[in-house]
């Protein structure tokens, strides 16, 4: 293990061992397969019968909050505020994802990247954009020292964040996950990605289609594995053409986790 504590070091050393950084990039088998300051490379399987857009979200959280982490300096994390996805394409199920995610500017200590989310030969499947903001606290001490072991086939994500739902009706749904220990990133909390996954899921379910664009908010976190979460779900507008809804993620008191928006249209 390299001497340099910085995060940069970290995420090189994971490149060079082909390693994962935390236990849901293990279970996903999500890759870092390139870093420098500001930009990495990151590619992660899909599974069959699981959703896109809840595999997309994992990726893209990943490639967007590293591109942030690798300009950090020892001892400073980030944490996930905002991440949103505009779907391009619907590649195979079974086919790989690939990522490529940069720093887009720092300002006050919050930082916007953005991702491109291609199929193997190379066609767009999503363009993502996430605003991270970096904390110093006893948890970035972790980072990169978790040493997860690669699951021995890739994890869907329906696996991470075990949920059950209601019928969906036209105003919308509810739906309640317990998520796995294999959702945790590397601070020791479920993954803004994997935990994203849930309001998407619960968007694809009321909405009966998969939202084009789709965006969270993160208010605070899920801190241990087990913990409920309730996924909230409206259907703002069920047109024909046009259904858009929105999303909350609470715990059993009603505090907020997340809030999330989707859209949909179709010709």
């Amino acid at each position: 293990m390299s001497d340099d504590p910085s995060p940069l070091a970290v995420l090189r050393r994971l490149v060079e061992e082909g390693s994962p950084l935390a236990p849901v990039h293990a279970a996903t088998h999500a890759e870092l397969t390139a870093i420098d300051r500001g930009s990495c490379s990151a590619r992660m399987p899909t599974v069959h019968g699981d959703g896109l857009l809840e595999s997309v979200l994992i990726l893209a959280d990943f490639a967007l909050g590293v591109s942030y982490s690798s300009t950090l300096r020892a001892g400073d994390r980030i944490v996930t505020v905002r991440l949103g996805v505009q779907l391009l394409g619907n590649p195979l199920s079974g086919e790989p994802l690939l990522a490529t995610g940069q720093l887009d500017s720092v300002r006050s200590g919050v930082g916007l990247s953005s991702a491109t989310v291609t199929d193997r030969e190379g066609r767009p499947v999503a363009r993502c954009v996430g605003r991270n903001a970096a904390l110093t606290d006893e948890l970035a001490g972790r980072y990169g020292r978790m040493a997860p072991s690669w699951a021995s086939r890739p994890t869907p994500w329906r696996m991470l964040m075990p949920h059950r739902g209601e019928d969906p009706t036209r105003d919308g749904t509810t739906m309640i996950a317990h998520p796995d220990r294999t959702a945790l990133n590397s601070a020791g909390v479920v993954q803004g990605g994997a935990l994203a996954g849930l309001a998407a899921r619960g968007l694809v379910h009321a909405l009966d289609v998969i939202p084009d664009d789709f965006s969270v908010s993160f208010i605070r976190p899920v801190r241990t594995a087990g913990q409920p979460v309730m996924c909230r779900v409206v259907v703002e507008h069920g047109g024909r053409r046009l259904r858009v809804g929105r999303a909350e993620l609470v715990d059993e008191r009603g505090r907020l986790y997340a809030l999330a928006g989707g859209t949909a249209f179709r010709p």
